[in-house]
Parts: structure tokens; sequence; C-alpha cells
């Protein structure tokens, strides 16, 4: 139990010279409130004494009132009489009436100056306002009656009066002076109980409280001890964790920090081993993960789970050039502390970029910190940027923030770099495959999808019915001879361009060779077809009109695979309706007819020739 004291009110925690001060502050603190309680309860008997002195004094004074009050009345009554008194007895008599008088004032000025309760004050201003008509009724009845007897029997019913409400009014107030005397009496008796309860409860509980504190002392210095002696054994059985709290400046307090200081470098040498362990593992995780990414997306996914791994409640992202790269679009962010939401617009204006390696922020208000950081919904952070690059080209940058003077731990910074590092290798591995397959399955002139990738498509397309359309040039050649290469090339994009503008949502056009094109229409008929081909030549008339390219058109044969479920034989159909619309004048389509072939069709004369590029055929783009 006294264990469990000294546990809450922290003595483990002070060094055994501060716990004797404890005590000795404390012992101190004991006496002040003993000394307080004694001499509140000694004011307060005090108060009650000097409360009942001035009572009594009041009721004195009270008394002499009351007794020159009966005096004046004899003397009045004496006056009344005065046929029998003589001179020098009226004149000893009249003295007597002004000596009463005074007196009575006297005694009633020294009640109004003595400081009495409320009520008291109350029924002596009465007494007094009565008092004072009694005295002039008992001159005027007093002097008159030693004059003329007669005369003064006339004012005897008003002194009378005077008498009776004065004697009432004094008998009232000699009650209240009675139950004051009574209280305070009690008051007293009470004040000198309480000062002797007080006094003897602090006596008591001073001495049970230093009892208490000597034990919590013995007990506190046993339990530093054990818990030196506890530490030791923990660490000897491989806990380094363990630290003791018995930091004073003690014997306990010096060996306590001498096995702290031991477990540190013991712990530090450990740490640093297993970080070396963990930031190899993470290197070779993310690696794998990254390896087994074969698109962009799923790049980002495998990093959005890194940074999971690295910091679950530290906001990060991942900022990737666009295909300009001028400017920075977030990739992918934490998922689930989010994205810290950093404004750069372009790699280079990043610092971490422009520098070529990590930079880390402690505080955004700090007078070096990125500008970029501040004025951030969430208050003052800080922040790490690393530069995400490919072969020298920066690809972008991974932000991560956490509150303003929280820098990022050392792992997670190696954490971070590793993953800038291996991103960055990834994702341009990935866009330059994609650069090559793209290379490979699109024409470079036109950027329309090759034949090679047109035939794939239509053996991805199963079962679905679909209409192919064979375009070719007009005139192509003349357009060549006559205006050069440069300007047949422009023709050939141009007619790309259109097609691509115009063509529903899942229909591919490809360059099938030289100046001829084939268009793949999922779901379409040949009267659909018709309808579609319509629009391109309509199309291709208005962008002439606007552009400055040379005047062209083209023609078109059309078939689907209701006429034959394969793709070869289908181009061969196309391919007749085109010669039928070249023959019936161009810029116009026909619709192909499959009974028509029956052997092999004859090509004809292409109207330019499609060269032969060897560097491009050597690298595989069609």
């Amino acid at each position: 139990m006294i264990a469990r004291i000294a546990q809450i009110v922290k003595l483990k925690g002070l060094s055994i010279g501060g716990r004797l001060l404890l005590i000795n502050a404390l012992l101190q603190v004991a006496l002040v409130i003993v000394s307080v309680i004694a001499w509140t309860a000694l004011n307060a008997q005090s108060q009650s004494m000097n409360d009942l002195a001035l009572i009594s004094k009041a009721a004195r004074y009270h008394q002499d009132a009351d007794m020159l009050h009966a005096s004046l009345r004899a003397d009045v009554n004496r006056a009344l009489a005065g046929a029998q008194l003589t001179a020098e007895e009226q004149s000893d008599l009249e003295k007597s009436f002004n000596d009463t008088v005074l007196d009575f004032r006297k005694d009633l000025q020294t009640l109004d100056r003595i400081n009495l309760t409320p009520e008291l004050i109350e029924s002596e201003q009465k007494v007094r306002r009565l008092a004072e008509a009694f005295l002039s009724r008992a001159l005027d009845t007093g002097r008159l009656a030693l004059r003329d007897p007669k005369a003064a029997q006339r004012l005897l019913p008003a002194f009378d009066e005077s008498i009776d409400a004065l004697r009432l009014s004094m008998d009232a107030q000699t009650v209240l002076f009675s139950q004051r005397i009574v209280a305070a009496n009690s008051g007293a008796a009470e004040a000198a109980a309480t000062a002797k309860n007080w006094i003897l409860s602090a006596f008591i509980v001073t001495t049970l409280v230093v009892g208490l504190l000597v034990a919590l002392v013995s007990t506190s210095i046993r339990s530093s001890v054990r818990r030196v002696r506890d530490v030791a054994h923990a660490m000897a059985g491989g806990d380094l964790k363990v630290r003791s709290a018995s930091t004073g400046s003690d014997e306990i307090g010096q060996l306590a920090r001498a096995l702290n200081s031991m477990a540190e470098h013991l712990s530090g040498m450990i740490t640093q081993l297993r970080a070396d362990a963990d930031r190899d593992a993470f290197g070779t995780q993310l690696v794998e993960a990254l390896e087994m990414s074969d698109t962009e997306d799923e790049v980002h996914a495998s990093i959005s789970r890194a940074m999971v791994v690295i910091a679950p409640d530290m906001p990060m992202e991942l900022l990737v050039a666009d295909s300009s790269r001028a400017h920075l679009e977030c990739a992918t962010s934490h998922p689930l502390a989010g994205t810290p939401g950093c404004g750069v617009e372009s790699p280079f204006s990043c610092v971490a970029v422009r520098r070529g390696n990590p930079v880390a922020f402690p505080d955004s208000e700090a007078l070096n910190a990125c500008a970029r950081l501040r004025g951030r919904p969430c208050g003052p952070v800080s922040a790490v940027c690393v530069p995400v690059s490919f072969m020298g080209r920066s690809l972008g940058v991974l932000h991560a923030t956490g509150a303003a003077g929280v820098v990022a731990t050392k792992l997670q910074l190696s954490h971070l770099t590793t993953l800038g590092i291996q991103a960055g290798a990834r994702i341009g591995t990935v866009r330059a495959f994609q650069k090559t397959q793209r290379q490979a399955s699109t024409d470079s002139l036109t950027g329309l999808v090759n034949r090679r990738s047109l035939e794939e498509s239509v053996r991805n397309l199963g079962g679905i019915s679909y209409a192919v359309a064979l375009a070719d040039l007009d005139h192509f050649k003349r357009l060549n001879d006559t205006r050069g290469h440069e300007a047949g090339d422009n023709a050939l994009r141009q007619f790309a361009d259109v097609l691509r503008k115009t063509l529903r949502e899942g229909d591919i056009a490809a360059r099938w060779g030289g100046e001829e094109f084939v268009l793949l229409m999922p779901r379409a008929t040949s009267q659909q077809a018709i309808e579609v081909i319509a629009r391109i030549r309509a199309n291709l008339a208005e962008a002439q009109l606007i552009g400055n390219s040379p005047l062209f058109t083209a023609s078109f044969g059309v078939a689907d695979s209701a006429m034959n479920s394969r793709f070869d034989q289908l181009i061969r159909i196309a391919d007749d309706a085109l010669y039928r619309a070249k023959d019936g004048g161009r810029d116009r389509a026909e619709i192909g007819e499959s009974d028509k072939i029956t052997g092999a069709v004859p090509r004809r004369q292409m109207e330019h020739p499609a060269s032969v590029d060897i560097a491009k055929l050597a690298s595989g783009s069609g």
C-alpha cells in the first residue's frame, strides 16, 4: 500500500537528497497549517470575548440609564410636593434635575459609541428618542413644579405617558441585551471548544503525515535500489530497451545512468544493424515489386503500397512530369494518410530536382524552407522532397510531409530515397518499353496504328460483327510529282487527322501502306460504314478549306463480316470495291460484292509506290 502511494506521489523520480528536502518542506507546511489553525481558533475565541465585553459594557450603561431614569422620576415627584420644601431644598432639587439629565445623556451617548449589533442599535436609537422626550418633559414639569405645583399638575399626564413609553422601550432593550449576553457567552464557549478540537486534530494529522512521509521515504529508497537491480537483471537477459528511471545525483542515480548509458550504446549498435538490414530488405522487396509491374499504373500502385510501409500516417505523393515535361501531375498518393498537396508546377521548380539530392525541411516556417510549404490549410509542416529521375533525366519528385518540427527518421529518409531511385528507374524503363511498343505498332508519319496492329485488333474481336473500309488517296503520285514529297506527307497526315476526328469511339484507323488506309468499324454494317465515310469526305473537304495543305480526295471500298468471316477475304472484297470507286470517277465509296471474288484479285498499279525506310524496317516500327 505504501509503495503504491509512493508511486502515485512520484517519489521514485527524486534523489535521496531531494526526498529528504521534500520531507523538510512538508514538515514546514504542516507547522504553518497548524499555526494558521491555532491562530484562527484563537482569533475566533478572542472575537467572541470582545463581543461579550462590549455587550456587557453596553448593558451596564443601560442599567445606569435606567437608574437615572428612576431617580429623575423621583425628583419630579418630589418637586410636585414643593410647598413643603425649603428654598435651599428646592435649589438642591433643581441642581439634581440638571445633573441627572446630564448623566442620562452621557450614558446614552456612550451607548451610541459602542459597536453593537444592528437590532441593538435600532433599539438604542428608539430609546434615545423617547429618552429625549422624557428628559424634556421631566425638566419642564420639575422646574414648573418648583414654582407652581398646581400648574405642574396639568403636565403630569404627558409626563406619565413619556415615562411609560421610555420604560417599555428600555424593558425591550433589556431583553435584547440579555439575549445577546447569553449568545455571546455561548459563542465564546463554542469558540474555545472549536479551537481545542482544531488544535488536537491538527496535531493528530501532522503526526500521521510525518509518520507516513518517513515510511514513504524509506520505501522509495528501497524501491529505487530494487528498480536499478531489476534493470540490471533485464539488461543481462537481453532486454536493452529497458531503462532505469533513477537518474538523481546520488549514488543510485549515478549507477542508473551508467547502466542506461551502456544500454544506449548497445541498443544503438543493434538498432543500426537492424536498420541496415531493414533498409536492405525494403530495397529488395521494392525492386521485386516494381519488376512485377508491367504498366505505369501498376508501378504507381506498388509505390503507393511502399508509402504505407515507410510511414502509415505520413502524407505522401508522387508527382510525375507530363508528356511536355513542363508540368507535374499527381501520379499516386498515400492510400491512408492522403496527399500533402505540393504546389510545385514543373520539375525544375523543385529545389530537390535542381540539387539532384533529397532535401528535408524541419519546419515550413523557417527562413530557409521551401516557399511552397507555407500557407497550407493544415498549418506549418515538415517535409522531405526526393527527386525522381531516369538516366539523368528528371521524371518528377516524391513529396512527404509531417508535423512541424517532427523530422522524418533516418530510416524513413533512407526508404524515401530508395523509393525515389527505384521508382524513377522503373517508370523510365516502363515508359521506354511502352514507347518502343508504341513505335512498333504505329506508323511514324501519321501516328495511326500499322498493318500488324490492325490485324491483331481484328483477331481480338472474336465473334463480333464488323465493317472494313479500304481508303486510297486520289492522284497521290501527281501530288508528289507537282508539289513535292513534303506536300504528300502533309496530305497523309491531314487525312489521318480527319480519320481520328471523324471515326466513332471504338473504330480503328490504320495506315495499310503508301497512300492506302484501312478503317475497322466493330458492330457496323456496310451501309453504316458508308455513312461514316460520307462524314469523313465532308470533314476532309472542310479541313482543306481552313488549312493551307494541297487539295486532294480519297476513294473508299467497303465490306462487312456478313460477306465473309475471314479478314483477308474482306480486304479483297473491299479492294475490289475500291477498284470500282476509282473507275467510277474517284472521291466516292463503293460497297463490295462477295460473289464477284472468285479468284485472286489482280492488284492495281499504285498511284505512288511506298518507299522502303531501311532504318525503320530494322527497328521494327512497321
